[in-house]
C-alpha cells in the first residue's frame, strides 16, 4: 500500500468507529435521533443470545422506537474498546468489545444489570457515510438483575411484537445472503 492509502483505510477506519462511538454514546444519552442515524434505513438484528429471537431484517426506524422503550426505563452506560475494522471497498465488519451497564433504582433485587460481550457489525457507504447495516449483539455474560427491565410494559411488548414478528425474521440459508 502507498502512503496515501494507508491514510485513506486510517481515515475510513476511524469514520466506522465514530459511527460505533455514536451508537453508544447515543444510546446512554437517549439521542435517539442520533442513533438512528447510525443505522441504514433497513437493517439486519442478531440480539438472538440476549432477547432469543432470531435474527430480524428491520425498519431502522421501528429498531429504534424498540430501543428507546427498552432503554428508556433504565439508565445507560456503555463503554467499547478492542475495535478491529476490515474494509472491502463501501463494505466493512468491525468487532467492537462492550461492557453495557443498567441502573434501576428497585426494592426487588439488585439495582444494576451489566452485559459483557461485543459487536460483531456489518457496514455499507451510502451517500458518502458509514451506516450500520448489520447489527449483531454479542454477549458473552450477564450479571446483575435482568428483572430491571419490564418488557411486559404495554408500549415495549407491542413494539416487540412488531420487531420481531415472524415476517421480519432473516431466512437462514447460506453466507451468500449476509450483507
Amino acid at each position: 500500500m502507498t502512503p496515501e492509502e494507508k491514510i485513506a483505510m486510517l481515515w475510513e477506519r476511524a469514520q466506522i468507529e465514530t459511527v460505533m462511538l455514536d451508537f453508544g454514546r447515543a444510546l446512554d444519552l437517549g439521542d435517539w435521533p442520533l442513533y438512528r442515524k447510525c443505522f441504514a434505513d433497513r437493517i439486519r438484528v442478531d440480539f438472538e443470545r440476549l432477547t432469543g429471537f432470531p435474527e430480524i431484517e428491520v425498519d431502522a426506524d421501528a429498531w429504534t422506537r424498540f430501543a428507546e422503550l427498552a432503554l428508556g426505563q433504565v439508565r445507560r452506560h456503555h463503554q467499547y474498546s478492542n475495535f478491529a475494522a476490515k474494509l472491502e471497498g463501501e463494505r466493512a465488519t468491525a468487532i467492537t468489545y462492550m461492557v453495557a451497564r443498567h441502573f434501576k433504582a428497585t426494592d426487588r433485587g439488585g439495582s444494576t444489570n451489566t452485559q459483557y460481550g461485543w459487536y460483531e457489525n456489518s457496514f455499507q457507504k451510502l451517500a458518502g457515510e458509514w451506516k450500520i447495516v448489520r447489527l449483531s449483539h454479542q454477549f458473552q455474560w450477564v450479571s446483575g438483575n435482568d428483572a430491571l427491565f419490564d418488557f411486559s410494559e404495554p408500549a415495549l411488548a407491542a413494539q416487540m411484537a412488531c420487531v420481531f414478528c415472524d415476517a421480519n425474521r432473516v431466512k437462514q440459508s447460506g453466507p451468500a445472503d449476509a450483507p
